[in-house]
């Protein structure tokens, strides 16, 4: 049996362009938005122009699914905006690039507990995966190996097999709720999953969630939901924004509703090639998410999954861009740089070298030269000796 997600509701009427340029979001329940969801380029050329025709083959990899509200946002004539070049499929996903991508380049397959959703990686901390569907599929999706295949769903019974094997685990303290995405499932489910997990689990200290659909669809933040999640005190909900033009005011009221229930907020980015690997595209998306109150947290590099090759930006740039960040916006709001290992080696950060040991020249030791964010340097003589404080006679 499969957990009840908002997917299983059929679809209703597309909107035209006309219709589109005069939605209003919330107007209707999420749910009905959910079921209104673009799900070949085809049926976005009617409200979009100079769609880029794909090969079907692109489909039998990875499906294509847009909300109207996303749909909204995109720039209607321009293929270079940042929004669509997230969400629509490109003749790139058809070539193949010079290295080798994988289905699992992260490796969570090996840290899998059998018959379960639950990658256990960290000695006290666990991923829980609880869906493979999101409001909105990316192209650069890091789990394409389930989200929106057939034979990814999670089902109920490895759900119960993973609450077990939380609530039997006594060290793990910290649990994060991803997938897909967690808020798929209707409050009924989430109610259900998250109230086993504190009633079953008290060991565990910090309860979090990952979600791309607040930003997809906001209107999925609701009172209800809101309730939900301060009644078993989910401590932290990180979001995943791109690019700037994903910040509206509906975003910022919704937000705000998540963080009136007493709910820290974090941002996650992932650092897209022609999307945002630009220093000013980066100070704006990082000072408009602290002004609202979400703390950025990760900058992803793209994962060497399959057809997203063309989003990847190198290593040298993403350290320009750290560098066009630290020192030039408020601290809180310059997030850490990460790579992921291949093959399970974790989050790796990406951080320019502001501090480094020297071997005197004189051969008397070594000394510490330091560079601060606009490249002035200072030699400090005394960070490289290793000072032994004397223990004190008691006689």
């Amino acid at each position: 049996m499969l957990m009840q997600t908002a997917e299983l509701k059929p679809q209703v009427k597309l909107l035209s362009r006309a219709e589109l340029d005069a939605y209003d979001p919330e107007a209707e329940s999420w749910q009905k938005q959910f079921t209104r969801r673009y799900t070949h380029h085809s049926e976005l050329k009617n409200v979009l122009n100079n769609i880029e025709d794909v090969n079907e083959t692109v489909y039998s990899k990875f499906a294509i699914a847009v909300t109207p509200y996303m749909a909204k946002l995109m720039d209607r004539d321009d293929p270079d905006c940042p929004i669509r070049k997230q969400y629509l499929p490109s003749f790139h996903e058809e070539t193949r690039p010079g290295f080798h991508t994988l289905l699992d380049e992260l490796g969570e397959e090996g840290d899998t507990i059998p018959d379960t959703s639950v990658v256990h990686r960290y000695p006290r901390r666990v991923l829980f995966l609880v869906s493979n569907t999101c409001a909105v599929l990316c192209r650069f999706c890091t789990r394409k190996r389930m989200v929106a295949q057939p034979d990814g769903s999670v089902h109920k019974d490895q759900i119960e097999r993973s609450i077990d094997y939380i609530a039997g685990n006594k060290d793990i303290e910290d649990v994060l709720l991803s997938g897909g995405d967690p808020l798929t499932f209707t409050d009924e489910r989430l109610d259900y999953i998250l109230g086993q997990i504190r009633e079953r689990a008290p060991h565990v200290r910090f309860l979090r969630m990952g979600s791309r659909m607040v930003v997809q669809l906001p209107t999925r933040i609701t009172p209800e939901l809101c309730a939900i999640l301060e009644k078993h005190r989910v401590q932290m909900v990180n979001i995943h924004i791109n690019h700037p033009k994903e910040i509206t005011p509906l975003l910022r009221r919704r937000v705000k509703m998540i963080q009136k229930a007493g709910i820290m907020m974090g941002l996650q980015t992932v650092c897209l090639k022609g999307i945002n690997d630009d220093v000013a595209v980066m100070r704006e998306l990082f000072m408009q998410a602290i002004e609202m109150g979400v703390r950025p947290y990760y900058v992803y590099s793209t994962d060497m999954v399959e057809g997203a090759h063309h989003f990847i930006v190198p290593h040298h740039r993403m350290l320009e861009l750290y560098e066009g960040l630290r020192g030039w916006i408020s601290g809180p709001a310059v997030p850490t740089f990460v790579v992921d290992g291949l093959g399970g080696l974790g989050k790796l950060p990406i951080i320019p070298t502001y501090v480094h040991e020297e071997i005197r020249a004189d051969g008397q030791g070594t000394t510490v030269k330091c560079r601060n964010y606009k490249g002035m340097t200072v030699e400090m003589p005394g960070l490289g000796l290793d000072f032994r404080v004397p223990s004190q006679s008691n006689g």
